[in-house]
């Protein structure tokens, strides 16, 4: 039996283009936004504090969560 292996792998990484990653920083600025405006029984009913909400509105919008 004859196996074929290829031990080059030209893998480039793929980076999103740059209006991507600002519609995304728009997009994490807008929900992080609607976060710090729910009201203090909204919060409680996702399992959030004021202060977390504050704590993550604070952040960069170009900090990515799904990163």
């Amino acid at each position: 039996m004859t196996y074929y292996t290829e031990t080059s792998y030209n893998v480039a990484i793929q980076r999103p283009s740059i209006m991507a990653r600002i519609t995304a920083a728009i997009e994490i600025h807008k929900q992080r936004k609607a976060l710090v405006s729910l009201t203090e029984t909204q919060l409680d009913d996702i399992g959030l504090t004021r202060q977390d909400a504050v704590t993550e509105y604070a952040k960069s919008p170009w900090v990515n969560p799904v990163r």
